[in-house]
């Protein structure tokens, strides 16, 4: 039914891969924020599949021999995490390509199926920051008569988590910096498989499973390899050019969408999280650096 509404819009305008979300979204029943007219029951109805999933993936992985330790259970997140990137990059490269590029533009006045996907991809990826959330940071290091126990990490990521979700819905609640927030989404998603990827690798490479897998190291430092041009491009050449302009439009076209305050607390997190990834992006260049792709080059330079 969903579908059909979409066949009676412009069909020459829905980028095909966004029908699908705009069906999903169309046909749940909404469930609101207090206050807002802002459907949460979307996120939420993401999470569930999203966890399931990750249970799937962990008896998937002991059926094929990984021990029941940690790292079994923090590769099936990753495995989730990938299923994640992977159908949200695709929505949201098209809907950055459907409309005019203004990280501060207004929803209002967009076509109803651009702000249900939008809405859709959204809500989506806040769904997969409440499972991951859920899943990994209280059910799966719930220690009995303690509760979660969590480490330093647990808690940056955790934070992380909160400070996305609230940035995406409150461009959802004014109506107003999507663009921004689907932007800085696509740029950090892209990398993401081939990060997941590189951390399932390293714990299956201790799996005595895996001990025979002669091609697993070659993996290992093929995908290594990808994930580090991936995330240098993406965190210093694209943010080079990306974050400048968001600044600049957010700062100065921004403020008749969206009130400053908040304008700079979205800033606030734009940079944090770049800043964040600072130590990576040393360590993707030094993979790259001593990677064979840096070698066969020094080798054909040699000769």
């Amino acid at each position: 039914m969903a579908i059909e509404k979409i066949a009676t819009e412009d069909d020459t305008n829905v980028p095909h891969v966004l029908k699908i979300w705009i069906a999903l979204y169309r046909s749940s029943p909404k469930v609101y924020l207090p206050g807002t007219d802002i459907d949460f029951g979307f996120s939420l109805r993401c999470a569930i599949p999203l966890s399931v999933s990750r249970i799937i993936f962990r008896h998937a992985l002991y059926y094929f021999g990984w021990d029941q330790s940690k790292d079994t259970i923090y590769a099936s997140g990753c495995v989730t995490g990938i299923c994640h990137s992977s159908l949200l990059v695709p929505g949201l490269l098209a809907m950055l390509l459907s409309q005019k590029y203004v990280p501060s533009a207004k929803l209002q006045g967009s076509p109803q199926w651009y702000q249900d996907a939008m809405h859709a991809l959204l809500g989506f990826c806040t769904g997969y920051m409440i499972y991951d959330s859920f899943m990994g940071f209280i059910v799966e290091v719930w220690q009995p008569g303690r509760g979660p126990v969590l480490s330093s990490d647990d808690w940056m990521y955790l934070g992380h988590h909160i400070l996305t979700s609230l940035y995406m819905t409150s461009t959802r609640w004014v109506k107003a910096g999507h663009i921004s927030a689907m932007v800085l989404m696509f740029f950090g998603e892209l990398s993401n498989p081939f990060m997941n990827l590189k951390l399932i690798l390293e714990r299956a490479l201790e799996q005595d499973c895996c001990k025979d897998v002669t091609w697993l190291p070659t993996l290992f430092v093929c995908n290594e390899q990808v994930f580090s041009i991936c995330y240098i491009i993406c965190r210093v050449f694209a943010a080079s050019f990306v974050f400048p302009h968001l600044t600049y439009d957010l700062l100065i076209r921004g403020k008749k969408n969206a009130p400053m305050p908040l304008i700079l607390c979205w800033l606030f997190l734009c940079y944090g999280v770049q800043f964040g990834s600072i130590p990576m992006i040393y360590t993707s260049i030094d993979n790259v650096k001593n990677g064979p792709l840096m070698s066969s080059a020094g080798a054909h330079g040699e000769l």
